[in-house]
Formats: C-alpha cells, sequence, structure tokens
C-alpha cells in the first residue's frame, strides 16, 4: 500500500483587529476584515481560496503583549478561487463541505485556541501555539506570526503549514479507521 506524504498547507493571512471593538483585556475580530487564505498545494490538484472568520478575540497583558486568544471559522464560507469557471469553483466548494473533507453540516466552525504567544525578538514576530479543532479533532499547532499594531488597528500575519492526515481531510469517513491500526 502506497501512502503519499502530502501536505495542506493553510496560508493563514489572519487577522484584522479594530481598536473600535477594544475588550477591557483585548482586542475582538473584525471578521468584515479578515479571512484565511488557504493552498493546497499538489493535493487535490492544486486548489486555493479562502474561508471567513465567524467570531475572535486576542488578549493582551497588562504590558500590552499579546497572550491568548480564540478564533472561530466559518468552514461554509470556504471559496475556491483557482477556477475561473464559476460551476467548477461551486462544484468544489460543494465537495470541500462534504464529510471526506471538511464535514461542514456536521461541524460548521473550526476553532483556533492560542495558549501562548511569546515575542521572539524586538520587532513584531511572535511563536503562537495552541490548539486547532477540525471536523471535532483536536490537534496542536505552532507557526511564527507578525503582530503589527499600529494605533487603532492590529494586523496579524502567518504562514501555517498543516497536514491534512491529523484531522482526516480527503478522507472518506469509513477510511478513517485505516489511521488507527488497533482498529483493524
Amino acid at each position: 500500500l502506497y501512502k503519499a506524504a502530502t501536505t495542506l498547507v493553510l496560508m493563514m493571512m489572519l487577522f484584522s483587529l479594530a481598536c473600535s471593538q477594544k475588550l477591557k483585556s483585548g482586542w475582538q475580530l473584525d471578521v468584515q476584515k479578515s479571512k484565511v487564505l488557504w493552498n493546497t498545494g499538489k493535493m487535490m490538484g492544486g486548489h486555493f481560496g479562502y474561508f471567513l472568520f465567524q467570531s475572535g478575540n486576542l488578549e493582551y497583558s497588562a504590558t500590552g503583549e499579546p497572550v491568548r486568544g480564540t478564533f472561530h471559522m466559518d468552514m461554509n464560507s470556504i471559496r475556491t478561487t483557482d477556477n475561473p469557471n464559476e460551476a467548477g469553483r461551486e462544484k468544489k466548494d460543494a465537495e470541500l463541505r462534504k464529510s471526506e473533507f471538511f464535514a461542514s453540516d456536521e461541524h460548521p466552525l473550526a476553532t483556533m485556541v492560542v495558549k501562548k504567544i511569546t515575542r521572539i525578538d524586538s520587532l513584531m514576530n511572535y511563536h503562537v501555539a495552541g490548539g486547532l479543532t477540525i471536523k471535532g479533532i483536536t490537534n496542536p499547532i505552532e507557526f511564527t506570526a507578525t503582530i503589527n499594531t499600529n494605533n487603532n488597528t492590529s494586523h496579524i500575519t502567518a504562514n501555517v503549514d498543516m497536514s491534512h492526515e491529523l484531522w482526516n481531510l480527503g478522507r472518506k469517513p469509513q477510511d478513517t479507521n485505516l489511521l488507527n491500526p488497533l482498529s483493524r
């Protein structure tokens, strides 16, 4: 049995947090200005697109450093943008919502809980660690993010490489037992 080592790449141009929605100890995500850009690389024929956030917040310490946050992504909002044909885009979007990919009928939200943010250098780079839940499956996630806060807005960008296998993306539900040798 040949098993290809493929990676689903989610390039996350994450968050634009507006000060007009400032919370007591942090910032509320501006869902109108924020989205996740994704790219499958060579998996599935090399598709790319975006999905939107439902909500999110980023908490700050008393000294003004980001410390943790929670972000909810609307998996029903997934859109491909690589196909110039509208019918082709709609077909691929519907495929991605099915159970073998994001199962958005059963799991309409993906959630990223940021548990720790640590400044890497004196500039705007941070190490981010937390958990990402997709399809009810939570796995740890770590990445480097750039957080640029200027007056009334924080812009956060990050590139995140993820293995689709950790969240059973691209597998039919009956195929998930193949991942666990004890279930055979």
